[in-house]
């Protein structure tokens, strides 16, 4: 196109002047016919601050920098309208840096909506007006800065008195500086200005410049009358005002306030995030929008459903149509990354008209719910530490005289038992309730005149604890904790109260045994040669009373075991020596004294004298040490030793132990006897023999059924078997009763004897259905010195009994265990062998180691036997020189325990055996793994 088309082209553009300048020095370079419509007097070649008067201040040409377009809002007053002005780079004619700038009329200009416009630079206190008002404001270039300006209209009376103050804050420099800085795009303020109608509501709407930066704060304020649009929201009736002041309340609390019309649904947004919208906004949105596309993202998931139902249009509906002023609901409300606790409250009001409105405020309560929360908790655990320790609680209000009482039980809340006036209630607790002989102590802590005093002088905290007793045929003690407390000015009473009648009967009955022992240590002092005092915490050994010879060795005090050995090696007889030791050592003292058992006892022989006298003629002492004192745990702190000289009493009573051995013996012999003995067996006998005949009769009468032949011929077998097994039992009992028995003195090896017998008892194991356990073998020295057959004997017998008595499904269970013994190369093995098996009655017990006895129940008469196998057991265990134990229970099973003093080879007892030997196998190591095939579980 030629040139002039695009001139005619430029020249069409309605209302928009174009034209182009130089960059160097703004010369024109070129206009279209707007411009000289607008400006007749323009020409080319004239420089553009020619052109409009005055307009330079809002050039677009001086911040654009090196931008290639910059804009902004001018009032021209060769026009006398506001405008927008765009300029852009160019090269006119391909080689002339320049501008092109167009004019256009401003936006807001055209609609006639904004009466006055206005371009502030915050940062410099200055301004200018983009479009001045209609009629004349105020002398609108008398004041110099902005902030003047605006000072002015409030004290000519322009702005309504009430919301001077509003308008003053919101147009301060700062306030307007700093909220810009938070991004916001648009500030508006809602205000009553004076018309010659009355004051009319005006909205002011503050949006920053095209050239707006933090550090050049300018900004476009735009005004405008909003009374029409707002004339429905507006009847300022009674109600309406309510409204507002209420409105105006939440929105200083919370930090979200929305306005809902119930007619039509629509909101106005008071206050969100926070952010307070000044007056009444002409935007409009509805409800239930806002709730779903606001509130639905930050709501708690579990509050979500309640909250719609509460608090959607239809929900407010239906609250306010029950008549409700008020509707609430505690939820939780996301802000960041956590939840908080967010008041939701909606209050209803209704207009003289036909609107009805509920303002919804939302109202940040996380600090305090949670404090409510922890004081609940704090509430609770005080609360359990009352009730675990006391029965009832007394506030006294002492300017009042006034009391509470709170009973506190264990399947409920404390209960409040009433009040009433506490000098009521003392007087008629010491003339009713409180003994006699107690009165005094009652009267000096709980008297009204000394509860005053006592408060009176507590700085902080004070307490006082009052025990008395009740006026009542059976004695009951109470007890009252008085506990002051000075918060402020006033002091808190509070009365715990509790029985304390059990501890008191405790007490006494500590206080009663303490002096039985008391008594019994003075009583029996003058029956010994020598006493001590021991303090086993400070292992001191003091001396009371003692003889010559002792005092030149152990002197008045001495170290308690440096004072026990010394007198060991000097007075104890050497065989007696190392379980005095034992038995007198602070650590078995404390392990074995206590409430249940106050006092240990040992009996030594005195060191022999020269003249080398028999056992007989040694002398005895028994040594004694009672408890004295002893630690929270119950154990001894404190001793007395005492030594008694009991040569006589043990003289005769060894001398009587002879003469029952005799005695027993001439009893075994007696109970030996073949006629009896015969007589007793002839049933065991008897039975089998009866088997045995009958079966031989029905196999000859029916020679040609083999298979019932067959039947015969097993159970023919069977009770030969069990023939000859009492005849066998029977023999060993009168070889081993007529000391036809020698013992074998061979090596053997405990570990192999127990498996030997763990094979043995397989078959029968398994057969029935039962588990047999093997423990760890808890030994230092596995091999010993015995008869292995008699011991395997034994055993058997003991196990056999468990397999006969324990149901299917049970367990029997074998344990080895050493222990030391005083004599020299030898250890004390204890076997045990348990089951949980049908058990006996304690009655039973004592008799179970007599020839032929069982227990009469049905389950021992079910199972075959003689009843000589513990019997033949414990006499063999007495050949060893050993002793054997049962314990029982019926239904709990039985527990025997063979305990032998077996040699080690070589004697070699207290030497270090050879390192990798079983006899230096750590305890428990031994059958470690060990399985019986078949028999169970370890």
């Amino acid at each position: 196109m030629d040139i002039r088309d695009y001139e005619r082209i430029l020249d069409a553009i309605p209302a928009t002047g174009i034209y182009v300048v130089r960059e160097d020095n703004h010369e024109i370079l070129y206009f279209n016919s707007q411009v000289q419509e607008m400006v007749p007097e323009v020409r080319r070649g004239m420089v553009c601050d020619k052109l409009w008067v005055n307009s330079c201040a809002n050039c677009p040409l001086l911040n654009i920098g090196d931008k290639a377009e910059n804009r902004s809002v001018s009032c021209d007053s060769s026009i006398g309208r506001a405008v927008d002005m765009v300029a852009k780079r160019i090269l006119w004619q391909d080689e002339i840096p320049a501008f092109v700038i167009s004019v256009t009329p401003h936006i807001d200009e055209v609609s006639h909506v904004y009466r006055k416009i206005l371009r502030v630079n915050l940062s410099r206190n200055s301004y200018d007006f983009v479009k001045p008002g209609a009629e004349d404001w105020a002398a609108d270039r008398e004041v110099d800065t902005f902030s003047g300006w605006l000072r002015q209209f409030t004290e000519n009376g322009i702005i309504h008195p009430d919301d001077a103050d509003r308008f003053l804050s919101f147009t301060h420099l700062e306030y307007l500086k700093g909220a810009l800085r938070t991004g916001r795009k648009t500030l508006t303020c809602s205000y009553r200005r004076s018309s010659p109608n009355g004051f009319r509501w005006n909205l002011m709407e503050v949006v920053p410049d095209s050239g707006y930066t933090d550090q050049e704060q300018i900004v476009l304020i735009y005004m405008k009358d909003v009374q029409d649009l707002l004339k429905e929201s507006l009847e300022l009736d009674e109600a309406s005002v309510r409204l507002q002041e209420v409105t105006r309340t939440l929105g200083e609390q919370n930090f979200g306030v929305y306005a809902i019309d119930l007619n039509n649904g629509k909101v106005n947004l008071i206050r969100e995030e926070g952010y307070t919208q000044e007056g009444w906004t002409s935007q409009t949105l509805m409800w239930d929008v806002v709730m779903h596309s606001r509130f639905a993202r930050q709501m708690h998931p579990e509050n979500l459903e309640k909250f719609t139902q509460k608090f959607s249009l239809e929900g407010l509906r239906r609250a306010r149509d029950t008549g409700m002023q008020k509707m609430d609901m505690l939820c939780q409300w996301k802000g960041g990354s956590e939840y908080r606790y967010v008041a939701v409250i909606a209050y209803f009001g209704r207009n003289q008209g036909t609107k009805d409105h509920a303002v919804l405020a939302l109202q940040d309560v996380d600090k305090r719910v949670r404090q409510e929360q922890a004081l609940s908790q704090r509430d609770m655990q005080m609360a359990a530490i009352l009730k675990s320790r006391f029965d009832v609680m007394t506030t006294i209000h002492l300017d009042t005289d006034q009391c509470e009482r709170i009973w506190f039980n264990e399947s409920a809340e404390p209960q409040n038992a009433g009040s009433g006036k506490y000098t009521t209630y003392y007087r008629k607790a010491l003339e009713r309730s409180v003994w006699p002989e107690d009165m005094d102590k009652f009267r000096a802590c709980m008297s009204p005149e000394h509860v005053r005093e006592q408060a009176e002088n507590t700085q902080d905290y004070s307490e006082e604890i009052c025990q008395y007793r009740l006026n009542r045929p059976e004695e009951q003690w109470l007890e009252q904790h008085i506990t002051y407390i000075r918060r402020g000015g006033q002091v808190l009473v509070n009365i715990l109260g509790r029985d304390i009648t059990r501890e008191k009967r405790q007490e006494e009955m500590r206080l009663k045994k303490a002096q039985e022992q008391a008594n019994i240590i003075g009583s029996l002092s003058s029956m010994f040669f020598a006493t001590y005092y021991g303090d086993l915490e400070q292992q001191l050994f003091r001396s009371v009373t003692q003889q010559g010879e002792v005092e030149k060795l152990l002197g008045n005090e001495a170290d308690y075991m440096t004072a026990l050995r010394t007198y060991a090696e000097n007075f104890v007889h050497p065989e007696d020596r190392a379980d005095y030791l034992c038995t007198m050592s602070i650590r078995n003292l404390r392990q074995v004294l206590g409430p249940e058992q106050p006092f240990v006892t040992f009996a030594y022989r005195k060191q022999p004298g020269k003249d080398g006298r028999d056992s007989e003629s040694y002398g005895w002492i028994r040594a004694t040490a009672v408890m004295t004192q002893a630690d929270k745990e119950g154990r001894a702190r404190g001793i007395v030793y005492v030594a008694q000289d009991v040569t006589e009493s043990k003289q005769k009573e060894m001398r009587e132990q002879r003469a029952i051995e005799a005695a027993c013996a001439a009893a075994n012999h007696a109970n030996a006897s073949k006629s009896e003995f015969l007589a007793r067996m002839s049933h065991n006998i008897r039975t089998p023999m009866n088997g045995i005949i009958g079966m031989t009769r029905i196999a000859s009468e029916h020679v040609e059924d083999g298979e019932r032949v067959r039947d015969c011929l097993g159970k023919i077998t069977a009770s030969s078997n069990n023939l000859l097994s009492q005849v066998n039992e029977i023999l060993d009992l009168s070889e081993i009763e007529s000391g036809n028995v020698d013992l074998v003195a061979d090596e053997c090896c405990l570990s192999d004897l127990i498996r030997d017998v763990a094979d043995t008892v397989l078959p029968d194991v398994q057969e029935k259905g039962l588990h047999l356990r093997i423990n760890p073998m808890q030994v230092r020295h596995e091999r010993v010195v015995g008869d292995q057959s008699r011991l395997r004997q034994v055993f058997l017998n003991i196990l056999g009994n468990s397999v006969k008595y324990t149901p299917a499904g049970g367990t029997l269970e074998v344990s080895l265990i050493e222990r030391d013994t005083a004599k020299y190369g030898c250890s004390s093995y204890d076997f045990v062998f348990e089951d949980n098996g049908i058990g006996m009655d304690a009655a039973f017990i004592p008799h179970i180691f007599e020839p032929f006895s069982r227990a009469e129940n049905s389950e021992a008469e079910q199972n075959a036997g003689t009843g000589l196998g513990m019997t033949i057991a414990q006499n063999i265990v007495r050949m060893m020189g050993g002793g054997i134990s049962v314990e029982s229970a019926p239904g709990k099973g039985t527990r025997v325990t063979v305990t032998l003093l077996l040699k080690r080879p070589g004697g070699k007892g207290t030497e270090e055996e050879p390192e990798g030997q079983t006899e230096n196998a750590p305890s428990g190591e031994l059958f470690r793994g060990y399985r019986i095939p078949g028999g169970g579980r370890q």
